[in-house]
């Protein structure tokens, strides 16, 4: 998101999903030299940036008529993963943005979940890039994986402590749907996800998956209410 011309249009697609709070990977930021972002939709930005190089990278950006007052953040200085904590209006909401990396990812979220769940409080969003395709059969045309199972299999066994959902493939259990093309693999993976803690399903009301655009990643929308403000859904 370094070029404008790159920055136009990806606010321009947000504004057309109608965004309210949206995170995103890899955009490629700066420590100290992150450029100006306009102010007009989204009031609020939060980065996790490397700190040497244009690599990597992890914002939040929040719509203008949010109500959000941020209490405490996480960064990384890998620019790998992000933690928000705040109020929206009165409710108590975490959210937490996580680019991992293409090899080792497995113990990597295992770890930083861990540090997420001593952050944690109130309602919990994660979304983000895991590289990883958390049911193979389903979640792959190629229906493989080359990560072993046992990693995957401790990574839900992490997400599951977390008490965290996937909060697609539970609206969607059979339906096979992809977020990310890989030309090295010649394949269609979903390895894009938005989760929230079972305690938050009630509040829950759609979930879908875009089209592959602007990026070689197709977004992830889910909206959910938010308790302290009648009548509002929120989208991330």
């Amino acid at each position: 998101m370094n070029s404008p011309q790159k920055r136009s249009r990806v606010l321009q697609h947000l504004r057309s999903l109608h965004s309210d709070i949206s995170i995103f990977q890899e955009t490629h930021f700066k420590r100290g030299k992150i450029p100006n972002l306009p102010l007009t939709h989204f009031s609020q930005w939060y980065h996790s940036c490397h700190v040497s190089s244009k690599s990597k990278g992890v914002s939040v950006a929040i719509r203008r008529n949010v109500p959000f007052t941020l209490l405490n953040s996480m960064t990384d200085p890998e620019g790998r993963f992000l933690f928000l904590k705040g109020l929206i209006a009165s409710t108590l909401v975490t959210i937490a943005g996580v680019y991992a990396p293409n090899f080792g990812q497995i113990p990597w979220l295992i770890y930083i979940l861990g540090r997420l769940q001593s952050f944690k409080e109130g309602l919990l969003i994660v979304g983000g890039d895991l590289n990883a395709a958390l049911e193979p059969p389903l979640d792959s045309t190629a229906k493989s994986s080359c990560l072993p199972h046992r990693q995957l299999r401790a990574l839900k066994k992490k997400l599951s402590c977390l008490h965290l959902i996937d909060v697609w493939r539970l609206s969607h259990p059979h339906d096979r749907d992809y977020t990310h093309y890989s030309e090295v693999h010649r394949s269609y993976h979903r390895i894009d996800y938005l989760f929230v803690q079972s305690s938050t399903l009630p509040l829950l009301r759609s979930t879908s998956i875009g089209n592959i655009g602007i990026s070689d990643h197709a977004p992830v929308s889910l909206s959910v209410t938010i308790e302290s403000l009648p009548k509002r859904m929120y989208t991330w």
